[in-house]
């Protein structure tokens, strides 16, 4: 496993948290967190969609969500930063979801704004999470120094891999804040993802894209899912899947 070649193994699974997009009315979001539970989920996120329109429909969206987890399980915000607004617009929105108590509130400013990033968090009482757009590890040392983040969430597939992965971790360490990967786009960066929550000290999450489509979860022949909100972490060889050529075949564009 990619775990040993990076020098620790520190768990077998990590908690899992489905990750979706917003719907369009209280009653969806509901019935979404009802379906996420139904299927062994402790923590749901809801991301982009049509968040960050209407302010009074916000609230609402996401207290529909927490009414429907309820009080023990987690919720977690991602409002997309494609939607222009300033740090006091996003300072006012994030206060206004405060009392439903997400676990965090991710990328809701332009990834380069790092002295917007720090006024956010100074002025909210939410952990801010930033950073799946960083692309290197000098990135991250910007964004945890200047924009003052409480959670990075490097993306294995943009950051520099595994090997700046384990650098960004160190980083964390040192500045003792957290860690939770980005992992949305399919099984083999699910896959590589949980080798390297393996590896790291403290490991919160592991993003679980829900969607059904083939390119996000049958790329693999051993499909990665979820047991009582948790994803076993394999210990086969290398990420611990094997890719199916015949998917892959299937959608060869060269």
């Amino acid at each position: 496993p990619i775990y040993k070649l990076l020098g620790a193994h520190r768990r077998n699974r990590v908690r899992a948290y489905a990750s979706t997009l917003f719907r369009p009315t209280p009653e969806a979001m509901a019935e979404a967190c009802r379906g996420y539970v139904e299927q062994g989920f402790t923590a749901v996120k809801f991301g982009w969609g049509i968040f960050g329109q209407d302010p009074k429909l916000d609230v609402e969206l996401v207290r529909a969500a927490r009414e429907a987890l309820g009080p023990d399980r987690d919720l977690l915000i991602d409002p997309g930063w494609m939607v222009e607004r300033t740090a006091e617009e996003t300072i006012r929105l994030v206060r206004s979801i405060e009392p439903f108590r997400p676990f965090f509130v991710e990328d809701c400013l332009p990834p380069e704004d790092y002295d917007g990033y720090a006024k956010l968090a100074e002025a909210v009482e939410i952990p801010i999470a930033a950073g799946e757009q960083e692309a290197t590890h000098w990135g991250f040392r910007h964004l945890i120094e200047r924009g003052k983040v409480d959670i990075v969430q490097p993306d294995l597939t943009r950051c520099g891999g595994l090997t700046t992965g384990r650098r960004i971790a160190h980083m964390v360490e040192d500045h003792n804040i957290g860690l939770i990967p980005h992992a949305w786009s399919s099984d083999i960066l699910t896959a590589t993802t949980l080798q390297f929550l393996a590896y790291i000290k403290k490991a919160y999450f592991i993003e679980f894209n829900v969607s059904t489509g083939e390119i996000s979860r049958q790329l693999a022949r051993n499909p990665i899912g979820i047991k009582d909100g948790y994803v076993e972490i394999p210990d086969r060889p290398g990420t611990g899947i094997e890719v199916d050529e015949v998917v892959i075949e299937k959608y060869r564009v060269l």
